[in-house]
């Protein structure tokens, strides 16, 4: 049983090159909804290969690895709100007036917002210190001295896919913190599944794209509560007539696919 440590140590210092390649690339075009979906998906990725990895790193350098990247990516979020708002009210089958511009204006104060903040101190440093762990990892004492196996990986994924099992089998649909993370444990099984498949297997890409599924229906679970919450917050003053009907629309369809959720009665759309 050989010690796979180096391929677990490459694959998560290439998620931290990943996040910083893509860091570049929304800085480069950051009117382009692909770049910060990209960043958000690079920095994801990056904390479930280390939420996985955890069980063999220092407790605490793993909370605080943790801590960094969720500074980062959380300063994103509503930029990635205001993109999916957009498509989805582009995507109306009612007239939306001049509700898609709107929209747009507020993105880019949003947009602007961002950009200062990952061209900031913080977000250097953050990631800096990121990158410094990635080179040297924090692994246990135990770990050290007896090293990880495959088996041990294994069995790791193996728990990790049985627990999401066993929560999407339980799950309270109107919780929706609980669904929230669900959706990110579902997450974590794909992600790991496709980037440490040399050590796991083709099952576990196999049982990565089992998960997608799941993730996609409960994302669009989370997309419709945000947009529910965005809808109903929005600004209406000085909207016309048919910008305010095609927001009650949107509200509308989203409030739908949510209740449809909850009660069990459907699935959410692919």
């Amino acid at each position: 049983m050989g010690d796979v440590r180096k391929e677990l140590a490459r694959v998560l210092r290439e998620g931290e090159r990943t996040v910083e390649r893509r860091l570049e690339a929304f800085l480069a075009r950051p009117d382009d909804p692909e770049t910060i979906h990209r960043l958000r998906i690079s920095i994801r990725t990056l904390r479930s290969l280390l939420a996985f990895a955890s069980p063999f790193l220092r407790r605490r350098r793993h909370r605080l690895l943790q801590d960094d990247l969720r500074s980062v990516v959380i300063e994103t979020s509503r930029l990635r709100e205001y993109d999916v708002l957009l498509r989805q009210v582009r995507a109306l089958d009612v007239p939306y007036g001049e509700l898609d511009e709107k929209i747009g204006e507020l993105r880019e104060l949003e947009r602007n917002h961002v950009v200062d903040v990952m061209r900031g101190r913080h977000v250097r440093r953050a990631l800096r210190r990121v990158r410094k762990a990635m080179e040297r990892l924090p692994w246990r004492r135990r770990v050290r001295e007896r090293g990880v196996t495959r088996e041990d990986v294994r069995a790791a994924f193996d728990e990790l896919v049985r627990s999401v099992d066993e929560r999407y089998a339980r799950v309270d649909r109107a919780d929706a913190d609980a669904v929230h993370t669900l959706r990110k444990r579902a997450k974590r099984v794909r992600y790991v599944g496709e980037s440490f498949a040399e050590l796991l297997g083709p099952d576990a890409v196999a049982e990565g794209a089992r998960m997608k599924g799941v993730q996609d229906e409960l994302g669009d679970i989370c997309d419709a509560r945000v947009n529910v919450a965005m809808a109903r917050e929005f600004p209406t003053r000085g909207l016309s007539d048919e910008a305010r009907h095609a927001l009650e629309v949107l509200l509308a369809q989203n409030q739908a696919l949510v209740d449809s959720f909850v009660s069990g009665s459907g699935a959410a759309a692919g």
